[in-house]
């Protein structure tokens, strides 16, 4: 069975490089003749903005967010696929400002990913430390106590943001938010779903909130379903108990990969813009190994 991102070590990096490129490039330029990317003042840069998030992708995918070591790696290797690279501090000034065009670019694909006919969404979250917990004090990419939070399974506090994201059955992220890692799942979850209407969510004990089902019922028609707690009284079925719990396994395995192997939960940044920008740039390389799965692979039966 040919896993999501086996592409990574089984194809030719500079077929992964040209072809995301392409990719990126093309739904680029339709944000451009939209109208929604648009250059202020200055002239055109050597450096194109789809040859930066490209440079983001191959950085968050192969390096571990290590912009020096990407830089040191392309000029060595490839520069002959990029031969205008920027250096170290404008490369990330440059990518720093592109996070709302890696973002729209992901959502384009997702819509592309997701079968208009799924009306299923899996609710799920993940912590994203900027620092150690106890150094939060002295942070300087965020101050505040609501930035301190608990990861239970792990019975461990850390100082950040955590991640809330929704996913199809296929495991397709579809939107996602940061929010301070005090907050709760069901504060969240409002923001979460502001574009979706006539789904069904499903999600883990955390997202349990009576009220808030009933009034995402009312206002989105979106039904909320979640695992109860041992000392509820009512209790599932046991069909509906096993429903929920492969729902479950299948949004771990989308934030299992996007932890393990584009390292979501070790951004790495010390600005908040940088922050936003390589968590949207980590889901969007995520987003596209589906593409490059079916693509770069060869398919067997």
């Amino acid at each position: 069975m040919t896993g999501l991102t086996d592409y990574i070590t089984q194809c030719s990096w500079e077929d992964i490089f040209t072809a995301w490129f392409v990719w990126v490039d093309d739904l680029y330029k339709q944000l451009q003749a939209e109208g929604l990317v648009r250059r202020e003042r200055g002239p055109r840069p050597r450096m194109a903005d789809s040859e930066v998030i490209t440079i983001g992708l191959i950085c968050d995918t192969f390096f571990s967010g290590k912009e020096e070591l990407t830089l040191c790696f392309m000029r060595q290797h490839y520069l002959s696929l990029f031969p205008d690279l920027l250096e170290e501090s404008r490369f990330n000034r440059r990518r720093r400002s592109l996070g709302r065009v890696i973002e729209e670019i992901r959502r384009r694909l997702s819509v592309q990913l997701i079968a208009p006919a799924d009306r299923l969404r899996l609710v799920d979250t993940a912590p994203v430390p900027v620092c150690t917990y106890m150094r939060g004090n002295r942070c300087q990419t965020v101050r505040g106590a609501e930035y301190c939070g608990v990861i239970p399974s792990k019975r461990a506090k850390f100082f950040g943001f955590r991640l809330h994201l929704t996913s199809s059955w296929d495991h397709v992220v579809e939107h996602w938010v940061l929010a301070p890692a005090s907050f709760r799942e069901t504060v969240v979850l409002e923001a979460l779903t502001t574009e979706q209407w006539g789904l069904t969510l499903v999600g883990d004990q955390g997202f349990q909130s009576a009220e808030l089902g009933a009034w995402l019922k009312e206002s989105r028609e979106l039904f909320l379903q979640t695992a109860r707690r041992r000392t509820d009284r009512v209790q599932w079925p046991e069909k509906t108990r096993q429903l929920l719990n492969r729902a479950r396994r299948r949004i771990e395995t989308a934030i299992s990969v996007l932890s393990t192997v584009f390292h979501i939960e070790h951004p790495g940044s010390r600005s908040l813009s940088g922050l936003v920008a390589r968590i949207a740039t980590r889901i969007l390389a995520y987003t596209l190994s589906f593409i490059s799965a079916k693509t770069l692979l060869p398919q067997t039966n």
